[in-house]
């Protein structure tokens, strides 16, 4: 699935020149968490989140820094607080650097980059323009969409058996040396030994997640030498 699939398409902007508490009242009334700042022709200049509004003067939370943590902090850096904390509008306080997605990024991919962001959205932009936003709540309502679990149609049991096995075989954290598995009519029995409680959930999560398995049976103990409580 493509991120054009499921963006918001009527994304809500401000201009360069919108004032912050203009911007204050846009995130509030429509319940979001950032707004895109778009220039003539629709190109993103920036973006202005919850963060870059948290620390205003008119708020009493603008950056009050400890003395010595003052003296080590470069001037620059201190102008460039002043004018997060004091600006009066869009172009003042928004991020510049504004990390952004093609229309046909794999959801995947989009996921990726909100998780090494940390970040909730992300611009969706085709031709160098905006053509959309995309955020984690998107992607969740994506999931819901999906019947997530839905026992698929049942296969015989030894193409069900060849298939968990090459699907273990393909695990580089598992050490399938010591596990063992029987498969009858979709119930399969896991049993053995793994190294780690997490080795232990994480197969049975895969082979759940196998086409056509119905039920697990989970038999799988740890190594004696690793055992925990």
């Amino acid at each position: 699935m493509k991120a054009h699939e499921i963006m918001t398409k009527d994304v809500i902007t401000v201009g360069p020149d919108t004032t912050v508490g203009e911007i204050a009242a846009v995130l509030v009334r429509h319940r979001i968490n950032a707004v895109p700042v778009v220039a003539d022709g629709n190109e993103v200049i920036g973006l202005v989140s919850q963060s870059d509004l948290a620390h205003r003067s008119e708020t009493g939370t603008e950056r009050k820094r400890k003395w010595w943590l003052d003296f080590l902090t470069g001037s620059d850096t201190k102008a460039r607080e002043y004018v997060k904390d004091h600006g009066l509008k869009a172009k003042d306080v928004m991020t510049r650097c504004v990390v952004s997605v093609r229309g046909d990024a794999d959801l995947a991919e989009v996921a990726d980059i909100l998780d090494a962001h940390r970040i909730r959205q992300v611009p969706v932009m085709q031709g160098g323009r905006l053509a959309g936003i995309i955020s984690r709540a998107d992607i969740i309502r994506k999931l819901a969409e999906v019947k997530v679990g839905e026992p698929a149609a049942r296969p015989d049991n030894g193409a069900l058996q060849r298939a968990i096995r090459d699907r273990i075989g393909a695990q580089t954290w598992l050490n399938d040396v010591y596990v063992n598995f029987t498969v009858k009519d979709g119930v399969v029995e896991l049993g053995g030994f793994v190294d780690s409680n997490e080795q232990r959930r994480a197969l049975r999560v895969l082979v759940e997640g196998v086409a056509g398995v119905q039920k697990v049976e989970d038999n799988v103990r740890l190594m004696p030498k690793f055992a925990t409580v």
